[in-house]
């Protein structure tokens, strides 16, 4: 019966999330168990490939890494936080890589308010008849996604296949003519976010997500690749991209998280962006394979224990 349905919903504002979600189950329930997670808006969701990010780690550490991919777009840092709460919970993995933006950030940023949902807000200890029925009952969930048959601005979506992979991978072959046009409107939105400094109540969540993930896995905190003519022109946006970035690195520092910075010059090929934020398939290949080499590389030095020694352990 599942099978001619539709992914089923949690009574999120984001649909993506929902069929994150679904994916991650789905991928859990074949595999077994879940060694890493990789978590983060949509820079992860169309530039995260576990399969390469797979072989770079092999390629370094000799043994295999399956991770997940759940890219939401939009998502912030207090719904990443909310959300890594939930999947580490419910998962167990022993990796957690959060990619993270200076935007993770941003007071302006009209994320999907997740952390006020009320699945997500029973999932972490507020009782309500809504979270107690989406938790528990499959109807439920289904009713949640079919009453939106009747609203036809949101059924399209809602209705839409998923488009990732089976490890929740978004790959796009596409590489947009990075345009005069295209640039504007990047940095129209960039100058939309800087013009307030960096959100203390996300700053906040990004700090409660590093202490949450710590008491229950390994995490690694990693900063999105950005095309080199975005990066220089972030310094003329008031400092706000210097100041988040800044914020992150120190709490990650206080909190003892590793914070990789990826020379996306010498990583990313010039044909492997979407345009000046996501990666095309090929850019995704390169950060990937270079993450997963510098996660094997973290695990052979020690610095890092290698994800599913535990369970081998036991």
């Amino acid at each position: 019966v599942r099978a001619a349905l539709h992914v089923p919903s949690v009574g999120s504002p984001s649909r993506r999330f929902e069929m994150q979600l679904d994916g991650l189950e789905r991928y859990a329930a074949e595999r077994g168990e879940v060694d890493c997670i990789v978590l983060g808006n949509s820079t992860v969701l169309m530039g995260v490939d576990p399969e390469a990010l797979a072989r770079g780690y092999r390629a370094r550490a000799g043994e295999e890494l399956g991770c997940f991919s759940f890219g939401v777009a939009g998502m912030t840092a207090s719904a990443a936080e909310a959300v890594a709460a939930i999947l580490l919970e419910r998962y167990r993995p022993e990796l957690l890589v959060y990619v993270v933006t200076a935007r993770d950030v941003g007071e302006n940023v009209d994320g999907p308010l997740l952390a006020g949902t009320p699945w997500v807000r029973y999932r972490r200890g507020a009782l309500s008849s809504e979270g107690w029925l989406t938790e528990h009952s499959a109807a439920f969930r289904y009713w949640l996604l079919y009453r939106q048959w009747l609203e036809r601005d949101r059924w399209p979506a809602a209705a839409a296949a998923p488009g990732t992979n089976a490890l929740g991978f978004h790959a796009t072959e596409a590489s947009l003519p990075l345009s005069p046009a295209l640039w504007r409107h990047t940095v129209r939105a960039y100058e939309e976010v800087a013009r307030q400094p960096p959100s203390q109540g996300e700053a906040r969540a990004y700090a409660e997500l590093l202490a949450t993930a710590r008491a229950r896995a390994r995490i690694v905190v990693v900063e999105a690749p950005l095309h080199p003519r975005l990066r220089r022109a972030t310094s003329r946006l008031g400092g706000f991209y210097e100041q988040a970035m800044l914020l992150l690195r120190r709490e990650s520092r206080r909190q003892h998280v590793p914070f990789w910075r990826v020379p996306a010059g010498g990583v990313i090929p010039g044909d492997g962006w979407l345009d000046f934020v996501h990666l095309n398939r090929r850019g995704a290949a390169a950060f990937s394979d270079w993450l997963g080499a510098r996660l094997g590389a973290a695990v052979q030095s020690g610095r890092l224990r290698p994800p599913g020694a535990a369970r081998a352990e036991a």
